[in-house]
């Protein structure tokens, strides 16, 4: 832990103490909140320092940024506290084991741990968690609800995981992990007056969760940079099993962006210094559990390389296309379809976008990474109708007449009655049918997107009608 500190930064932080207080007050939010955004823009100007009090100079060039995160979240967490009852907790509480929160004059309030829907998960992972940065890739998202609240009190996400090297540490430690039995816990967050224990909690409540699905290991980071101490996974019994780098990465006017972020975006500035997190696992049953006690050193995991996340030909063919257009389709409503097919009969049409982000996140599960595309589709025979506002996705680099098109809603080209299309683009265009993108955004650029609250509400229809996926499944 503390050789993962930065002293430079800590020195920074504790100079810039006072003048942190003040202006959290200002902004509505805990000194402790604020310092984090301090800490976390900190490597944007760290190693300047030209003498003992130009930590005050250097305060000033961060505190405008600082200021309006620190005022945005604390305005949309004032309201998340409303709607999830936190009023119930004043004075604080301890949770109990029955599921009840024991309040300081002795009585109990009620609470619930249930799946948190994608559209409440994208406001407390894009407006509440100190990145504000949501992940397009979240596989399951849980949290506590206090009695009667439609928000919760704590908030777990978790995805599968994505880079190799954490797998390869994990069986390294001779721990048997796989792609399809680890979880990582991505985003964790508690709403202000939240009981003291009620992370802890939550998170004995996920790992029983997800080992339903099929998850051997949960394994998730903290950053000692930031002045985490990881105590509530102390608490639930993780155990250290490697380092990471972390890349602090700022756009144009100097805002922190994460690292999937900062692959999309092209103003930025990427410190490389050599900062880390650490690791944490945590076996889901007994014998998982006994597996990570075990565990005692750690590895230092490498800058994942760029073919980490190399996509491929997808291992697709028309007939499972099928079965997932059919799928689909008993999940369609009005609020999934696009603005403009509000007034006419419920069909695919309007239904292209939130289809091919749903199809963009199953393929990332399978290590294929898609591009979502929107423009125009346009046939070269007679009797079939172009479709000027349309989504699909393709496979491949963008000028690659081998990328692979699939559409999962053609049929809404008027007299073209083929439901799904999955073929490489050149012959496409040999057959006379033209897919022409207008814009292309990578999967992690979605959750940015107009289409991503439709699709939110396309999600949870499709848990209602079909379940939730298990990893063995995803995979």
């Amino acid at each position: 832990m503390e050789q993962l500190r930065n002293p430079a930064i800590d020195e920074f932080s504790r100079r810039c103490r006072d003048l942190v207080a003040t202006d959290a007050a200002l902004c509505g939010t805990s000194p402790r909140d604020f310092d984090i955004q301090l800490r976390l823009h900190a490597p944007s100007i760290v190693g300047r320092q030209v003498g003992p009090s130009s930590h005050r100079a250097l305060y000033d060039e961060l505190r405008p940024r600082l200021i309006a995160r620190c005022s945005r979240i604390a305005g949309d967490s004032e309201q998340a506290d409303l709607l999830a009852n936190s009023s119930l907790l004043l004075g604080g509480g301890e949770v109990r084991r029955n599921f009840t929160i024991k309040r300081t004059d002795g009585s109990p309030v009620g609470m619930k741990f249930a799946v948190v829907p994608p559209s409440i998960g994208h406001l407390y992972q894009a407006r509440l968690h100190y990145l504000l940065s949501p992940r397009a890739d979240t596989f399951v998202e849980l949290g506590c609800y206090l009695q009667g609240a439609s928000h919760p009190s704590s908030y777990l996400a978790f995805s599968m995981c994505d880079r190799p090297g954490t797998i390869a540490a994990l069986q390294a430690h001779g721990l048997a992990a796989r792609r399809d039995n680890v979880l990582v816990l991505t985003r964790a967050l508690g709403l202000s007056d939240a009981a003291r224990n009620l992370m802890s909690f939550t998170i004995g409540q996920a790992v029983r969760y997800v080992r339903a699905l099929g998850c051997k290991f949960v394994v998730t980071a903290f950053n000692p940079l930031l002045g985490f101490t990881g105590s509530a996974l102390h608490a639930s019994n993780f155990t250290p099993f490697a380092s990471a780098p972390v890349a602090y990465c700022y756009d144009s006017f100097g805002n922190y962006l994460t690292r999937r972020q900062s692959m999309s975006d092209l103003c930025m500035d990427r410190r490389p210094e050599n900062y880390r997190n650490l690791l944490v696992v945590l076996g889901t049953d007994s014998t998982t559990r006994k597996e990570t006690r075990k565990v005692k050193t750690l590895h230092h995991l490498a800058e994942p390389a760029v073919n980490d996340e190399a996509s491929h030909t997808p291992r697709l063919d028309v007939a499972e296309l099928l079965r997932y257009r059919e799928h689909l389709e008993a999940a369609w409503s009005k609020s999934t379809a696009h603005p403009s097919y509000a007034l006419e009969p419920l069909s695919s049409k309007g239904q292209c976008g939130v289809s091919s982000v749903w199809l963009a996140r199953l393929l990332r599960q399978r290590e294929i990474e898609a591009t979502y595309c929107y423009g125009r589709l346009r046939f070269e025979k007679r009797g079939y109708s172009s479709v000027d506002h349309h989504c699909w996705i393709e496979v491949g680099p963008p000028n690659d007449p081998a990328r692979q098109v699939i559409d999962l809603t053609c049929d809404q080209a008027d007299g073209f009655e083929q439901k799904v299309i999955c073929e490489r683009y050149e012959r496409l265009v040999d057959g006379g049918i033209y897919y022409e993108p207008v814009t292309r955004l990578a999967m992690d650029e979605l959750p940015r997107d107009r289409v991503w609250p439709r699709y939110t509400r396309l999600e949870e229809s499709m848990r209602e009608k079909w379940g939730m996926q298990t990893l063995y499944e995803s995979v």
